[in-house]
């Protein structure tokens, strides 16, 4: 009896170990929409930086900040005495040139006069030089006089080209003048909100002719607004344009604006920590802003900080498991590939799968298994870690898996 009773008690106590606990799930069709994760930064599509091209001192500021602009609308003025007597100066300038080339062309009108007479009495020297009537002497003095006149007449058509190249450059001395003139003007290149105005009344700025110049302010359109937000390289090739995408910003959190994918980059920028990032440009849906429900004006504003999801592709209807339930293990060949652990008779089996597009919750099994498999689920340390091929296991339901013993 003694012999029986101890019999008994071992094998009770080697039937007591029935493998790790485990939550089991079955294989279902679903749909799965793949996304990328990203966080970026709110700006404006058209935002220009206005510079004056002049220097001088500002006398009159015309708009203020947050005011509604178009294009043409006077911003501000520069002081316009030094620009007025450049103009003064450049007019006095042209007049004197334009009496120079009078002056010149007179001169040369009488200078070719001149050359046409000594040619006719050079002529008639010729003449009564082959007759003999006047001597050598005689002929080459007016042959003399005659290459004197002509020279004269040369110089004096130079003179006059001169000149009129003179009054060319007077011409466009006014041009300049009037044009600096003009640029003690300052309007709006394109129709927007001053969000950000730089410069006050008697402040002297520096123009953009000279140096880099003074950033009087800023006009932002806010009819197309973009999103900017960094890419890591692994995430990159699942992006296309024109992918839908929605963004919940730190300013209205729960809120959703919709958007797409506008522009790609071709190449990376690094980042702090020498890693390549890849700066995707998402195009903000004006008409699907009225979600906010804020009574603010202007909703969206340049700088501010948010978080998108990228919808990169979506699948209908194919069989998945959930996420938890894929690992990785290596095969007889040792290459490492996806399984997943199918629960039979209390036995853990690994199955090798194909997987397909994921979502935060499932992922597509695209071979491997059939639907109604019964999968485990979890724990994930125990799948990732413990479980391996022919694993006693113990199904049990959710809250008994966590219970303290």
């Amino acid at each position: 009896m003694a012999v029986l009773g101890l019999c008994f008690l071992l094998t009770q106590c080697g039937g007591g170990n029935e493998g790790s606990k485990v939550l089991v799930d079955e294989t279902n069709h679903r749909s799965i929409t793949e996304k990328v994760s990203v966080s970026g930064t709110i700006e404006a599509l058209d935002s220009r930086v206005v510079s004056a091209e002049n220097s001088g001192r500002i006398t009159s500021i015309h708009v203020a900040l947050g005011q509604q602009v178009d294009s043409g609308d006077l911003l501000l003025s520069i002081d316009a005495e030094l620009y007025t007597n450049n103009l003064d100066l450049a007019k006095t300038n042209l007049n004197q040139r334009r009496a120079g080339l009078s002056r010149a062309q007179a001169y040369q009108s009488q200078a070719e006069a001149a050359w046409r007479l000594s040619e006719e009495q050079l002529n008639v020297q010729v003449n009564a030089y082959e007759k003999g009537l006047i001597s050598q002497t005689e002929f080459d003095a007016f042959q003399s006089n005659h290459i004197r006149i002509q020279g004269e007449y040369e110089s004096s058509k130079h003179a006059a080209d001169e000149a009129r190249y003179l009054v060319r450059a007077a011409e466009n001395s006014i041009n300049d003048a009037k044009n600096g003139l003009a640029r003690t003007s300052i309007y709006a290149p394109a129709g927007g909100v001053i969000t950000e105005l730089n410069v006050h009344e008697g402040e002297t700025i520096v123009g953009t002719a000279q140096m880099q110049g003074s950033s009087l302010l800023t006009i932002t359109n806010f009819d197309t607004l973009l999103f900017r937000a960094e890419v890591s390289e692994s995430d990159i090739p699942r992006i296309h344009l024109d992918d839908s995408a929605k963004i919940v910003l730190d300013a209205y959190p729960g809120k959703t604006i919709f958007a797409k994918v506008w522009q790609l980059p071709l190449s990376p920028k690094q980042g702090i920590d020498l890693s390549n990032q890849f700066e995707v440009v998402l195009m903000v849906s004006p008409e699907r802003l009225t979600g906010l429900e804020t009574s603010q004006e202007i909703p969206l504003r340049p700088g501010m900080r948010g978080n998108a999801s990228v919808f990169t592709n979506r699948v209908e209807d194919v069989l998945s498991v959930p996420l938890q339930c894929v690992t990785v293990r290596p095969n007889d060949e040792g290459v490492i590939e996806d399984v997943v652990f199918v629960y039979t008779n209390g036995k853990a089996a690994i199955q090798p799968v194909v997987t397909g597009i994921q979502d935060e919750q499932y992922i597509e099994i695209v071979a491997g298994l059939e639907e109604g498999s019964s999968i485990i689920s979890g724990p994930y340390d125990a799948i990732a870690n413990t479980l391996e091929n022919n694993s006693d296991v113990l199904r049990v339901k959710e809250e008994e898996l966590f219970q303290e013993e």
